[in-house]
């Protein structure tokens, strides 16, 4: 059975890029067997665009938290206006950024959720859908 390209990228972007589990993606895709879901997965090898992501973002993250570091370190030798003023806007992009966060607020972030859908979440989305 062929399935709607737009489903199969929507599942990819769900389980690749928002880092939904499997089983998650099956209750929010109803249209896409659970069979069909592990196929695209395997097939295409999302898990490994997955942990590539992973890496790249936490690569990307620590570099960004060096080039910080470096400009405190020199702001202690000299306080130099321009370098304040380079430290702010660096920090001001980074927290911009819908794709960054400082790793100690990802470590805060993940202590505070609890991963998949819990009964609290599902009763939240289930009053949410009977509202519209």
């Amino acid at each position: 059975m062929a399935h709607d390209p737009v489903l199969k990228e929507k599942a990819k972007e769900m389980f690749v890029l928002n880092g939904f589990s499997m089983d998650t993606i099956c209750t929010m895709l109803p249209g896409v067997s659970r069979k069909t879901l592990y196929n695209w997965r395997d097939k295409e090898n999302w898990e490994a665009q997955r942990r590539e992501r992973v890496v790249k973002a936490s690569n990307r993250r620590e570099r960004l938290e060096e080039i910080v570091d470096r400009l405190l370190d020199e702001l202690n030798v000299t306080l130099d206006p321009k370098l304040i003023f380079s430290l702010g806007k660096i920090i001001a992009a980074i927290r911009a950024s819908a794709t960054f966060r400082f790793t100690d607020e990802i470590k805060s972030e993940e202590n505070n959720n609890t991963k998949g859908l819990t009964p609290e979440t599902l009763d939240e989305i289930e009053k949410k859908i009977l509202n519209l």
